[in-house]
Formats: C-alpha cells, sequence, structure tokens
C-alpha cells in the first residue's frame, strides 16, 4: 500500500477474494503480481501439488513423470518448432537462461535491451530495462529507448545499426511493458524486430512471463505476429502462484552444457505439479471468451479515466493507471482497500491484473470503486 503503512496481513484468499487476519475483506486486482491467474486456492491445483508433496519434492534435476507431463503441456501451446528447454523458479532466473544460451549459439556477447522493460532484478536483466542508479556498465550490452520516449521507425533505426556491428546475441522484448505504464509498439514493430534478428545472425526473445497464457486474449502475443521469436520466457500465470517460469526455445538452437541449464530448483517435481495442474485446467477452459469480457468490463470501468489526464493502457486482463506527475498513488490504493478492493502500485502506476476467474460483479464494483477513488485524488489536487 506504499507511504509506510502498515501492510495487512493476509489469512486466506479464495477465487478473487483475500480475507486479512482483522477480518477484512478485499477484491483482489493484484492476485500476485499478476501470478494466481485461476484464483486463490483452485482446489485441483492444491489437490495436484498436494499429491506430488506425498512423493519427490526435489530430485536434482532427475527426469520424473510429472516434470514429462508438464513439459509436454507447456510444448502444447507453442508451434512444433520450439521445445521447452528448462524450468526455473522466477522470471529472472529464465532471462538470464536465455542470454546464456543466445550467447552461446551465436559466439557473440552483446545483448539490446529496450527502456521501461522489466526481465528481472540481476544486474544483467535489469541494466536491460532501466538505469538504476548504481553506475553498472555492463559490455556489449544496449538499453535502446522505447515508444514513451521516441517514434518506432528511430528505434528500429538504432536497434539497425546495433545489429550491423555483428556483436549482438540477442535482442529482448516485452511486447506489453508491465511495470512502465502499459507501452507497447505494433505488431508490425515487432514483426520488424524478428525480421531484423534473424538478417543479423541474432536470437530474438519475447518476454512474455506477465503477459503469457492468455492474459492478453490470446494464448500470447507473439500469436498476432506472423513470425515466431526464437526465445520465448514463460511464468508467473503457468503455475497459478508457485515459483516457475521456463524458457521456449526454437528446435534449431541445442541446449548445451556451456549455457549452464542446472540449477538447485530448476524442473523440481513441485512447481512441475502445478504447471500441469494449471495448464490442464486452462485446457478446457474458454479463456478466450472469459478474458474477452474481463476487457470489457475493465475498458468500460477505467478508459473514462483519459478524460481527466489519466494513462490507461492494457489490453485483455491486463491493464495498468499512469498517474499524473505529483499524485500520490499511494492514496488511491489506500482508499481502494478501505473500501474493499486491493491494487497494486510502483510510482506513479496503479496495475488492474485480476484472476481470469473473478466474479464479474466483483470486478465491476472493484473498477467503479477505482474509478471514484482516482477522480477525487485528482480532483483534489487540482483544488488546491
Amino acid at each position: 500500500m506504499g507511504h509506510g503503512a502498515a501492510l495487512p496481513r493476509v489469512a486466506r484468499g479464495e477465487n478473487d477474494v483475500l480475507y486479512m487476519e482483522d477480518g477484512h475483506r478485499c477484491i483482489d486486482l493484484f492476485s500476485g503480481h499478476g501470478s494466481v491467474w485461476l484464483g486463490h486456492g483452485n482446489r485441483e491445483i492444491v489437490g495436484r501439488v498436494a499429491e506430488q508433496l506425498k512423493g519427490a519434492w526435489n530430485t536434482g534435476g532427475l527426469p520424473t513423470a510429472i516434470g514429462a507431463e508438464a513439459a509436454g503441456l507447456i510444448e502444447s501451446f507453442f508451434p512444433g518448432s520450439h521445445y521447452g528447454a528448462a524450468l526455473y523458479s522466477t522470471g529472472m532466473e529464465a532471462a538470464e537462461f536465455a542470454m546464456r544460451v543466445a550467447r552461446v549459439a551465436t559466439g557473440r556477447g552483446g545483448v539490446v535491451g529496450f527502456e521501461g522493460s522489466m526481465h528481472g532484478k540481476s544486474m544483467a536483466t535489469a541494466h536491460l530495462g532501466w538505469d538504476n542508479g548504481d553506475a553498472v556498465s555492463l559490455p556489449g550490452f544496449r538499453r535502446l529507448p522505447f515508444v514513451q520516449s521516441e517514434c518506432e521507425g528511430k528505434i528500429l533505426e538504432q536497434l539497425e545499426e546495433e545489429l550491423r556491428g555483428g556483436g549482438v546475441s540477442a535482442v529482448f522484448v516485452e511486447p506489453i511493458q508491465g511495470c512502465s505504464a502499459g507501452h507497447a509498439a505494433t505488431d508490425g514493430f515487432y514483426e520488424r524486430v524478428l525480421e531484423m534478428c534473424r538478417e543479423h545472425g541474432a536470437v530474438s526473445v519475447f518476454d512474455e512471463i506477465l503477459t503469457g497464457f492468455y492474459r492478453t486474449g490470446e494464448a500470447f502475443c507473439f500469436a498476432r505476429l506472423k513470425g515466431v521469436p526464437d526465445i520465448v520466457l514463460i511464468g508467473k500465470a503457468m503455475g497459478n502462484g508457485f515459483p516457475v517460469s521456463g524458457v521456449v526455445v526454437n528446435r534449431e538452437i541445442a541446449v548445451q552444457k556451456r549455457m549452464l541449464p542446472g540449477s538447485t530448483f530448476a524442473a523440481n517435481p513441485l512447481a512441475a505439479a502445478a504447471v500441469a495442474a494449471t495448464l490442464k485446467r486452462m485446457g478446457v477452459m474458454p479463456m478466450g471468451a472469459m478474458v474477452g469480457a474481463l476487457e470489457g468490463i475493465i475498458t468500460r470501468g477505467l478508459c473514462p479515466l483519459r478524460e481527466v489526464g489519466v494513462g490507461v493502457r492494457g489490453r485483455g486482463a491486463m491493464w495498468i493507471l499512469e498517474l499524473p506527475d505529483g499524485v500520490e498513488v499511494w492514496r488511491i490504493v489506500a482508499a481502494c482497500y478501505r473500501r474493499g478492493v486491493l491494487a497494486g502500485c510502483t510510482g506513479r502506476q496503479i496495475r488492474v491484473l485480476p484472476p481470469v476467474t473473478i466474479e464479474l460483479g466483483n470486478l465491476e464494483m472493484a473498477c467503479s470503486v477505482l474509478r471514484e477513488e482516482v477522480t477525487a485524488v485528482l480532483h483534489g489536487r487540482v483544488s488546491t
């Protein structure tokens, strides 16, 4: 909730509602940074993980039946040209592995990212997206402007110049920026990035850890494009809140020992059980229609805020509100909490990431509360 306010302690969750220890009840628009995609306490997922708890928790990378099942379900979401190369615990791990894959596969050291993208908080992944003020400088790492500060044509010209130098191993893309006000380029821009990577022998990496598994309508953002990225990073939604991420790679790129694919908790059976149960459940749900219904409610409820100077950007069940300079966003979030709506915020942004299973009436109510509290704070700011 920010600004030094004491955070409420959560007692339990049921689908789209969180219950606090003091009895307070909140509609959850935060859903664990967008990870609890099928709702808190989903019985099928809980049951599958509980059953795995009776067996092996961690096999140190040795194969398991549940691991094979999870891998097969993941690959069913992708064209036959791609395979599941690894499962990890965090998105940062997945991004770091993708860097190693690209650097070994191409024999090059350079990596290009775009400003505002979130690929993790290690020195390397953070450096791709923003200047953290820590004086970190990584040779060969280059951060280009994105659409919030430059036109697409100019960005592509800069990317072409970087690639033409022959030292770039990979280009990282976050198709909708989840931590940078929901900024996104056009499909044509992303298609050109894929083409340029192919032309210059660089690996294209799409970070769909937040956008993936129907969050924005399609199974993945890249499904809207003519081409397929060489590497796709996945996570969050596929474990329904259980710590898990993954790296899906074009079969033309083989995993080698020099890529250092393993780690202590990589592909552990508990994570695999969560993935298998979550993806299996998604397979029998009308995900596209459900996300479409959520998008309709969110756009009707929140897009009117554009008229009072709020940036409202997103797609499907992923939306970010960008408040004007000087607005104390924590006040809005705190007021919403008091009225029974939990939202996440960072800087001048409020993220709306409901579970796909949210009760539609609850979503309508939550959007109404959020709209009213944003408007109230803006009017107060203007009047003073």
